[in-house]
Parts: structure tokens; sequence; C-alpha cells
């Protein structure tokens, strides 16, 4: 009965967010939605508990706008990811000075 999901966002359901762990690495993890507070804020539990140590109790209050219900990023979110930046245009990306042929 306590493992019954209720449907997305309402307490009790389940919902992904964008994180950090602690070693500096982008990931996904999967959250239990506790409570809504006031101002868009909703209380989460962590489920997948990679580190311990990184939360005292497991329990994050973060805007509702920054969960999603499912573990893939939508469509639009992920298109300004795929685009080049831009970086290594030029001569500077072989590392040679403008003018200067390095291989």
């Amino acid at each position: 009965m306590l493992n019954v999901s209720a449907p997305y966002p309402h307490a009790g359901s389940t919902a992904y967010i964008d994180d950090i762990d602690c070693l500096g690495n982008d990931i996904v993890r999967k959250v239990r939605i506790i409570a809504h507070k006031p101002e868009d804020l909703v209380l989460i539990g962590i489920r997948d508990r990679l580190a311990p140590r990184e939360a005292a109790s497991g329990n994050r209050t973060v805007p509702l706008s920054s969960l999603r219900e499912t573990e893939r990023p939508e469509q639009h979110q992920s298109e300004h990811l795929s685009q080049p930046s831009g970086r290594t245009r030029g001569p500077r990306s072989t590392g040679a000075k403008a003018g200067e042929r390095r291989r």
C-alpha cells in the first residue's frame, strides 16, 4: 500500500531530475515527490543514493520545473546541446599561431 505510485506531478509520484554526483559527473536521479510547497516548490526524496553522505536526509526542496516525468529529457531541451559550440573553429584549433601551419 505504501509503494503505490500517484500520477505525475502529485505527491507520491516518481519523477526524474538532472543532478551532479559527488565526483562532479552529470547524472539523472530518480526521485519521489513527497509534498508540494508554496511558490511552485516541491519536497523530493532521492531514491537512488550513489553517495550516502551527499545530503543529510536524502530530501531536498526544488522547483517543480526542474522535475520531469521521463528519464530522458524532452526533445526541445536537448536541441541546444547537440549544436557545436564553435570553439574549435579557426587557426587556433591546432595550436598554431596565425599564418603558421602545425600538424
